[in-house]
């Protein structure tokens, strides 16, 4: 069967920015007067994309790319030892580049009147947005912090604005022979919309269970499991995601994190794609309607990605987050790369407390959370002096910077 790719992009991709689930979010929480704040930079580029349930990546058709930067800002600041609340607000730059073309035949070529045909009907398809995209507030409980760590975490996502995502000429017609029996009215420069967008345009809340283990090795081994109800009239999705870091030294620590979205529901239909039965079809050689597939559009989104890097202690209080995130599979969406650079800065509003002498002190460098050598018990010791209080256990240092996310990304969506 001929694959077949959506001829704006792909029905791409409200973007894989937008997709994962915040890889800050940790079991090990901030205890109260901690305050984290981070900034961070992603960079993101595709030039395929996935559209059916095969999860084959096709390349975007009429020489597409995709390019989006993302500058996010972040606080995290601990209510009690056990209740923190968290917001991250991004600003995107998304582009999409593709070929010109002409759909429509010309009813004839050459002179004067061939000139004003080409020049009503071409259609460029490339465009370029910015702006504030999905503000995403967190609260986050643990139940749990030793000798494994269990938390809660309740999330909203609610975009800034922005136009969000329909088909290809907009949110009219809404099934595939409404579109064929106007083409001619509805393949027009002035109708095709935004190819790109900032986000899915819709409110999202979601619950996850949060797990985490620190291991005398200096690793820690992270599960999450959560779900994501939409209320735009998009599928709701199942959320999973599996992590685990090795710290290196004092100062180094590696890390690789898989994280999982699958939308279980079929959600409202936004529009009509048009889709290229071959991708890889150059503009010149489109003859009207003959390289032309109709789709029928929907938020459901599934992917599956996979993001390494490394986080690099400057100071007891400053952290930097380097690495890279790929799109291994997914429906509906882009197969996106990104790199990203996060910074974090870590201070309290109060005296920290000692964790009780049981405890085992985890640290958590920047997203991770990684084992510190455990404070020995002190050993009684027969001597005339009189003996001297032991020093206390020093307080858990705790996470800064949101995880190995994309940006997170919003790629074009086309419709």
């Amino acid at each position: 069967m001929t694959a077949r790719a959506s001829w704006i992009g792909a029905v791409v991709m409200v973007g894989a920015w937008l997709l994962a689930a915040p890889a800050s979010a940790s079991p090990w929480t901030l205890r109260r007067g901690e305050i984290a704040v981070t900034a961070a930079y992603d960079q993101a580029w595709a030039t395929r994309e996935y559209l059916d349930d095969a999860g084959r990546d096709v390349p975007f058709s009429l020489d597409g790319s995709f390019r989006g930067s993302t500058m996010s800002l972040g606080v995290r600041a601990g209510f009690s030892d056990r209740l923190e609340l968290e917001i991250q607000v991004p600003f995107k730059l998304v582009s999409y580049q593709a070929d010109p073309v002409i759909l429509v035949p010309a009813s004839s070529a050459g002179g004067e009147e061939g000139i004003d045909f080409y020049q009503e009907n071409v259609l460029d398809l490339s465009q370029t947005v910015q702006g504030v995209g999905d503000i995403r507030l967190f609260g986050r409980y643990n139940l749990i912090r030793w000798p494994v760590a269990l938390a809660i975490e309740g999330r909203l996502k609610a975009p800034a604005g922005y136009d969000g995502p329909s088909g290809t000429f907009g949110d009219r017609p809404r099934n595939q022979q409404d579109f064929l029996d106007r083409v001619g009215e509805l393949v027009r420069p002035e109708n095709v919309q935004d190819d790109v967008t900032l986000g899915d345009g819709q409110v999202d809340l979601g619950l996850s269970i949060l797990f985490g283990v620190s291991l005398p090795s200096r690793t820690f081994i992270r599960v999450d499991a959560g779900y994501d109800l939409r209320l735009g009239g998009a599928g709701d999705q199942i959320l999973a995601s599996v992590k685990a870091g090795q710290l290196l030294g004092r100062r180094l620590l590696l890390y690789a994190d898989t994280r999982l979205a699958y939308a279980w529901q079929q959600g409202r239909v936004i529009g009509v794609s048009v889709a290229a039965i071959d991708p890889t079809l150059p503009a010149s050689e489109y003859v009207g309607l003959n390289n032309l597939a109709l789709r029928t559009v929907t938020l459901d989104r599934d992917w599956l990605e996979l993001a390494v890097g490394g986080i690099v202690k400057i100071t007891d209080n400053v952290e930097i987050n380097v690495g890279y995130n790929r799109t291994l599979w997914g429906r509906n969406t882009s197969l996106v790369q990104s790199v990203y650079v996060t910074l974090g800065v870590r201070t309290s509003v109060q005296e920290p407390v000692a964790p009780p002498p049981t405890e085992e002190v985890v640290e958590e460098i920047v997203i991770e959370e990684v084992v510190e050598e455990p404070v020995p018990e002190a050993t009684p010791v027969e001597t005339l002096a009189p003996a001297s209080a032991p020093a206390p256990a020093p307080a858990p240092a705790v996470a800064t910077t949101p995880a190995a996310e994309p940006a997170p990304s919003s790629a074009p969506t086309t419709p």
